[in-house]
C-alpha cells in the first residue's frame, strides 16, 4: 500500500515539475509590422520596437520598460528628446511615444 502512495507521489511531483518548466519558458513573440513604406519600416516584437531607415540604411531599437510609480503633474511636463537625426529620418521620444519624422510625414508609435 505504501508503495502505491510513493509511486503516486513521484508521478505527481514529476507532473508538477514538468508543468512548472513548461509554464516558465520564454516563448518568442511574433514580429508585427506597424508601418512600412519604401523608405521606412517599423516593427514591434514584444517590448522591442525596431525602426529601419531603408534609405539611410540604419536601424534603431527601442525597448519598453513598464514601471508602477506614481508621478505628480510636474514630472509629466517634458519635451521630446531627439534620439536620432539623419538626412532622411528624425526620431524623438517623449513619455514612451516614439515620433518618427521623414520626408513623407510624421508617424507616432506607442
Amino acid at each position: 500500500m505504501k508503495t502505491r502512495y510513493r509511486i503516486a507521489a513521484v508521478v505527481l511531483a514529476l507532473t508538477m515539475a514538468a508543468a512548472v518548466l513548461v509554464g516558465c519558458t520564454n516563448r518568442q513573440q511574433d514580429t508585427v509590422t506597424l508601418y512600412e513604406t519604401d523608405a521606412l519600416k517599423i516593427e514591434r516584437q514584444g517590448a522591442q520596437t525596431r525602426i529601419f531607415d531603408l534609405v539611410g540604411d540604419s536601424a534603431y531599437t527601442f525597448t519598453t520598460h513598464r514601471t508602477r510609480t506614481s508621478k505628480d503633474a510636474a514630472q509629466y511636463v517634458q519635451e521630446a528628446q531627439t534620439t536620432a537625426k539623419t538626412e532622411t529620418i528624425e526620431i524623438k521620444t517623449v513619455h514612451g511615444i516614439i515620433i518618427v519624422t521623414t520626408a513623407a510625414g510624421t508617424i507616432y508609435v506607442k
